[in-house]
């Protein structure tokens, strides 16, 4: 039963690894591919529990942020500014030597505030002609005035891809000179960037002798700000970022080269400074802090000559604001209001460190692998693992793909690791819940096989009970076998099928009542029955319930025997042997074929006792054991002490009834028991006497004859050392 219970279970939790394994592995890849918008943001956050691996010790002087900030606003006005203020800003950087200056603006429309404006206004609106006599030329136009300080300094102008109605298709006037690297297998990679289908620029007047940098920033679908185009496509050009053009600006190039890979765009370089990017063209910041990570100075204290000479000397100075009225202020995975003008600042510092995150081309492979390799692994180990190895294998079968994610985040690359802790995951509790499931159903299996050779009661135990209860050990056992009398000659009589019927006839009933008081139904051998109590789990009363059941079945066969009677015009007669002894119980057999039962000396003498039954006349024979450990529960009838052929240590038996009969018979056995003192006192022609006399007052009891018969031969000749034990001669 073991062995069959193990081939089960091996074979139950082999098709768990395989069903779990094939689903888990089919359902995470089209996951994967699909990636749904929930696990995406999942993804989204894993990054951002990584990017402080990518944090530099500290961060690059080169950018530094001029903030029109509350208290510019305050001193100098609402925004928008007289774009003369601009101007003197613009001019107060280049004083201070600024390398480059990037404006996180965007100037698509004329200043209305510039003079010449407002006299075209009330020209227009109210028909009134105005002369701002004395007025200097260049500051009729602030627009003008704007566009001189930028065209003397070195000046980014912020402009926007984008699609919409009021956007005008790009001249190519300010577009990259690109140099392109193909790696093998490369693709065209401008249809792949970011694009759109024109621009907002700045005022052509502007734009006509500065350079223009977009100023693009897009958030992931949870609104967090993770990447930037470095380049991107806007009508039929390709334009830097505001940060690359600036960076370009201050080194004095306008070429930059690009690597194209398989994929598509796989990095920009601008001399030995660059970025990986993805296909888009975006770059993934590494944002090394939350907001005022890099220097901020106030615009009104640069206009005002307040910041020390070399704090803006040579840096790449970003025009932005701080203020939230003026709605640049962006989320990122490290704060939740970060001013849209420092994300340039933070792009520069990694361009300058070299400090890229890109998620790599063969990212969606190694992650199919990661679920290939993770579902395999994690359905075979949770199938055959013992359950409180679950937590330490679910631990290092998830965090090793964690640690590799963690080992690629240092070197530049994001490869997500939740789909494999998914894959784990989703492998446990499906492998939790079919183990769950199988075991039930095991348990249910062996029950329902059990209990045709138990009672359902000791099968419930057997399934409540810890350890192998099947396994081989020495146990004392109340041991029964049944036999019909003369069956050859009945089964002689009758067909092959109608023998068959009457022992299923037979042996129903007689099995259920082992069922009833618990005992455990052996085997059947021809007409015989072997059943045994106190195995596989422990009965304290086995001795009462092998009594019992052996007394039972000779009642319900009389029952029975008028069912018989009349549909094969017979009756049965049977005999029972009770005995209780050591064995070894356990699972017995060949390595294919076992069964549970039990072996010993103890074994054979029930199987004598069976066997004396009609010798003595009686239906049950039991041995002193038995009626030792079944105590007062029942009458005994003492029938002989005997030697059975092959033993040399006597034993007592008896005839077992019920106490009924005891009293119903009682003046009965107390002339059997003084004539059984008579005859163990060796005085055989009284015992005799007493013998015949029992035979005729009772001619139905075959044991008074069988004992007067012995006592005359005793008398006869009789033994030297009489011990009152009577040898059996044969089994």
């Amino acid at each position: 039963m073991t062995e069959y219970m193990a081939a089960g279970q091996f074979r139950g939790r082999a098709f768990t690894a395989f069903t779990v394994g094939a689903f888990v592995i089919a359902a995470m890849a089209v996951i994967c591919v699909s990636r749904p918008a929930t696990l995406t943001r999942l993804d989204f956050r894993i990054y951002d529990m990584l990017l402080p691996l990518r944090a530099a010790s500290s961060p690059s002087d080169v950018p530094v942020i001029i903030d029109i900030d509350e208290a510019s606003l305050s001193e100098l006005g609402q925004w928008p500014w007289p774009r003369y203020l601009v101007a003197d800003l613009v001019n107060a950087l280049r004083d201070y030597g600024a390398a480059a200056i990037g404006i996180d603006i965007i100037f698509a429309e004329s200043d209305n505030s510039s003079p010449s404006q407002v006299a075209s206004y009330l020209r227009r609106d109210c028909g009134i002609s105005v002369d701002f006599t004395g007025l200097p030329d260049q500051l009729r136009d602030y627009d003008a005035l704007f566009a001189d300080a930028a065209a003397k300094s070195p000046v980014v102008l912020g402009a926007y891809a984008s699609s919409a109605a009021e956007a005008e298709a790009p001249d190519g006037a300010h577009a990259l000179k690109i140099h392109l690297r193909e790696r093998p297998g490369a693709i065209p990679y401008e249809p792949r960037l970011s694009s759109s289908n024109g621009a907002i620029l700045p005022l052509p007047s502007l734009r006509a002798n500065s350079a223009v940098g977009f100023i693009n920033i897009d958030p992931d679908p949870d609104g967090i700000m993770r990447k930037i185009p470095l380049i991107l496509r806007a009508g039929e050009y390709i334009y830097p970022s505001l940060a690359l053009r600036a960076l370009m600006t201050a080194a004095g190039t306008s070429d930059i080269m690009v690597t194209s890979g398989p994929d598509g765009l796989e990095s920009v370089l601008m001399g030995r400074l660059g970025a990986n990017v993805n296909p888009r063209g975006e770059m993934y910041i590494p944002f090394i802090g939350p907001s005022r990570t890099y220097p901020y100075y106030s615009a009104a204290d640069v206009l005002k000559g307040k910041i020390p000479s070399d704090k803006l000397l040579d840096r790449i100075a970003f025009v932005g604001t701080s203020s939230a009225g003026l709605l640049d202020i962006r989320a990122t995975p490290l704060d939740r209001v970060y001013p849209g003008v420092e994300v340039h600042a933070a792009v520069i510092d990694a361009l300058l460190a070299g400090n890229s995150i890109v998620m790599p081309s063969w990212t969606a492979d190694m992650q199919l692998a990661y679920i290939f390799m993770a579902g395999i692994l994690s359905a075979a180990l949770f199938a055959f693992a013992s359950p409180v190895l679950y937590v330490p294998l679910a631990a290092g079968m998830a965090g090793t793909p964690i640690c590799l994610a963690r080992y690629l985040f240092t070197k530049g690359y994001f490869v997500s690791p939740m789909y494999a802790v998914l894959t784990v995951a989703m492998s446990g509790a499906l492998t939790l819940v079919l183990r769950f499931w199988q075991e039930n159903r095991q348990k249910k299996r062996i029950k329902a096989t059990f209990s045709r050779y138990v009672s359902p009661r000791v099968a419930n135990r057997v399934m409540l009970e810890k350890g192998d209860l099947l396994a081989g050990e020495e146990r004392t056992l109340s041991i029964i076998f049944t036999d019909i009398r003369g069956f050859t000659s009945i089964s002689e009589r009758l067909t092959p099928r109608q023998t068959v019927n009457l022992l299923n006839r037979y042996f129903t009933p007689m099995t259920a009542l082992v069922q009833e008081s618990d005992g455990t139904l052996d085997k059947f051998i021809g007409d015989a029955l072997m059943a045994f109590w106190n195995a596989p789990v422990e009965t304290p009363d086995h001795a009462s319930r092998a009594l019992e059941a052996a007394l039972s079945m000779g009642e319900r066969l009389e029952a029975l025997n008028a069912e018989l009677k009349a549909d094969f015009g017979l009756t049965l007669r049977m005999g029972a042997g009770i005995h209780t002894g050591t064995a070894y119980v356990g699972n017995m057999g060949s390595r294919d074929l076992v069964n549970y039962t039990l072996i010993g000396d103890n074994v054979n003498l029930a199987s004598r006792l069976e066997g004396l039954c009609p010798e003595y006349g009686v239906p049950a024979v039991t041995s002193g054991g038995t009626m030792s450990e079944a105590g007062k529960s029942f009458a005994y009838q003492y029938l002989d002490t005997i030697r059975v052929k092959g033993k040399s240590e006597p034993i007592k038996i008896y005839a077992p009834m019920r106490s009924e009969e005891w009293r119903t018979r009682g003046e009965e056995f107390e002339r059997w028991s003084s004539a059984v003192e008579i005859y163990l006192a060796g005085n055989f022609y009284e015992a005799q006497a007493a013998f015949n006399e029992m035979s005729r007052d009772y001619p139905e009891r075959t044991l008074y004859g069988i004992f007067a018969n012995r006592a005359m031969k005793l008398a006869q000749n009789p033994p030297q050392n009489w011990d009152g034990v009577w040898t059996m001669t044969r089994k």
